[in-house]
């Protein structure tokens, strides 16, 4: 991954911003938005640049503006696992924000992005000024400690093709058309399914073929359309039973 972002003075770019654009910032009056936008930058990256490194002392918060950001903790050489994708209105880097410690993972650009960052000390400042982005903070870490729990069940009581359907029903949605069918569009490449479950691209190539064969999922140019969602859903029920 590059690391060659680039940093625009908070005067030229985020003034043209509102932190209030972001969900957990949007109690804030037009005079406190002023106030804090004028001390935060915008970033902008290119595909696979990083934004940040697991382990690295850091305090700045970041805002998406444009594309996604993704989280990924790195297992063995040239080994990731995705925890997580972040889009626009999503913040990232919390955690280190509020305890101090190092990064606990590392971000990259998916595609082209920009995020507005935030220091430390300005998102401290107006977590202690704004109740209600307190709270609201306190509710977004309420339901990621939640996801990651289920990442974490997922992982100690699934085998790999079982959290592969399982990541397959996560990253889907529903189709849009009148039955049950849900589209993952556009199509997830194999190898980053398997960073999605801690496999490898080969295993997740072979289980996506049998169920191809098996009509579970067909997958197109633009899409991977999961034809009988409520089988996968099934067998991994049966799955956690057993």
């Amino acid at each position: 991954m590059s690391s060659n972002s680039r940093i625009t003075p908070a005067a030229s770019k985020a003034a043209q911003k509102s932190l209030r654009m972001f969900p957990i910032f949007e109690s804030l009056t037009d005079e406190e938005d002023l106030k804090w936008i004028a001390k935060c930058s915008v970033r902008k990256l290119r595909t696979g640049d990083t934004l940040a490194e697991r382990e690295t002392p850091a305090c700045e918060v970041f805002g998406v503006l444009s594309g996604e950001i993704r989280a990924l903790y790195k297992v063995a050489v040239g080994k990731e696992v995705i925890l997580g994708g972040f889009r626009r209105g999503d913040i990232v880097g919390e955690i280190s924000a509020l305890d101090g410690e190092p990064r606990c993972a590392s971000l990259s650009a998916v595609n082209d992005s920009s995020v507005l960052v935030v220091p430390g000390e300005v998102f401290q400042e107006i977590l202690s000024e704004k109740p209600g982005v307190s709270l609201f903070l306190l509710r977004l870490l309420s339901q990621r400690v939640r996801i990651l729990n289920s990442r974490v069940s997922e992982l100690s009581f699934l085998d790999t093709k079982h959290r592969l359907y399982n990541t397959l029903l996560r990253l889907s949605r529903h189709r849009g058309l009148e039955g049950a069918e849900r589209v993952i569009s556009p199509p997830v490449v194999h190898a980053e399914l398997a960073e999605h479950i801690g496999s490898s691209r080969e295993t997740v190539s072979r289980e996506m073929a049998r169920l191809v064969r098996s009509a579970l999922i067909e997958r197109t140019n633009a899409a991977i359309i999961l034809k009988d969602p409520a089988e996968l859903s099934s067998r991994i029920s049966r799955a956690l039973d057993s």
